[in-house]
């Protein structure tokens, strides 16, 4: 993975997306999907975490045993992922700048910014 667009994840986070990755590459394969279908609709911008929800739900209805387990850590990282590989995502989905401190949106960065300068 490219690293500017992950700077500031933990790198444990970003291992253990690796691996899960690897494991269940038709997560993204099926996020990517869904992106582009609602994509399709008009919308400009849409929700992530929506998008992973639906898969949570889809994935526990085809699971038997333990439960399917798809870690809200990783919806950031496999929009990150996205807009790596498909450049007109950009501005779909918000994306929220790591920080040491935690994750900020856009929104509260220009915030920040802005009383950085007043």
């Amino acid at each position: 993975m490219e690293n500017d667009i992950f700077d500031g994840y933990p790198q444990i986070v970003l291992d253990r997306f690796n691996s899960f990755h690897l494991a269940n590459p038709h997560i993204y394969h099926e996020f990517k999907r869904l992106a582009y279908k609602m994509k399709a609709t008009g919308r400009q911008r849409y929700s992530a975490r929506t998008i992973m929800e639906v898969l949570r739900w889809h994935y526990d209805l085809k699971t038997t045993g333990d439960v399917f387990e798809l870690n809200d850590n990783f919806t950031p990282i496999y929009v990150r992922l996205l807009l790596q590989q498909h450049p007109e995502f950009i501005n779909f989905f918000e994306l929220r700048i790591v920080r040491s401190r935690g994750i900020f949106s856009d929104e509260q960065r220009r915030r920040e910014d802005n009383n950085a300068t007043s």
